[in-house]
């Protein structure tokens, strides 16, 4: 005779794959809500670009016509030479002050602005052969870990004053550089 009822076993084995099963459809119906979302951020930032290139062709065009920019756009560049001018006039914020400050690492031209900025600070450079003798006396030695060996690091952090302090950043925004030193300044 044939047995007609599937086994217990079948039928809890059947049960734990539907339930498997519902719970693997309301993961993809919020994965599929989801990815809705990120399409239409997309679009609307498909749509937001195309209209800053349309703007900016515009704008292009009325330059090749040597026609003048509107007002409000050449307000905006005059706000922003004053701010230059006037970041040019607080540029070294910290000549006045009886510090020494030597600077270690960053790129050659992130050197080059930190001597244009701050013409005090001795810049030693980024090789791990510098000379020992520029760090005497120093009362803040900044290390930028860009484009420097940690040999060159080390050394310099072990050839300043015990009283020395030392700034290590990894960032070439002098903004950035001036306001760690003004926090550990206070």
């Amino acid at each position: 005779m044939a047995q007609t009822k599937p086994p217990k076993s079948a039928l809890k084995r059947l049960a734990e794959l539907e339930g498997k099963c519902l719970d693997l459809e309301n993961q993809l119906a919020v994965v599929q809500a989801e990815r809705n979302n990120y399409k239409e951020k997309y679009e609307d930032i498909l749509v937001e670009n195309i209209r800053l290139q349309d703007s900016l062709k515009e704008i292009r065009e009325r330059l090749r016509r040597h026609e003048p920019i509107e007002p409000q756009v050449v307000e905006e560049i005059a706000e922003e030479a004053a701010e230059e001018e006037f970041e040019e006039v607080l540029a070294d914020c910290f000549a006045d002050l009886p510090l020494k400050v030597a600077v270690i690492g960053g790129t050659d031209a992130w050197q080059a602005k930190v001597a244009e900025r701050h013409p005090g600070f001795k810049i030693i450079g980024s090789s791990k052969n510098f000379d020992r003798d520029k760090l005497s006396g120093t009362d803040i030695l900044v290390i930028n870990t860009n484009a420097v060996s940690h040999a060159c690091t080390q050394k310099a952090k072990g050839e300043v004053d015990k009283g020395t302090e030392v700034l290590i950043i990894s960032s070439n925004n002098l903004d950035i550089l001036d306001r760690k030193i003004r926090d550990l300044l206070a």
